[in-house]
């Protein structure tokens, strides 16, 4: 991939899955940093930094 394409894939697929797990309410659980297949609630503070990635990603020129 030539130029930005292949980086606003990345930002609109990291987007998607943001939005999907916001809307699950539910992430991977880790265990001894290691993502296990077992699902765990989003924190308040999960879901105020995952609206924060989804903002990010939407308008990349702007920053936190």
């Amino acid at each position: 991939m030539k130029g930005t394409t292949g980086i606003n894939m990345r930002r609109y697929n990291a987007m998607k899955m943001r939005e999907e797990q916001l809307k699950s309410g539910e992430k991977p659980e880790k265990v001894n940093k290691k993502t296990t297949n077992k699902k765990v609630p989003l924190t308040m503070a999960d879901k105020e930094r995952i609206i924060k990635e989804i903002e990010v990603l939407g308008n990349p020129r702007k920053k936190k």
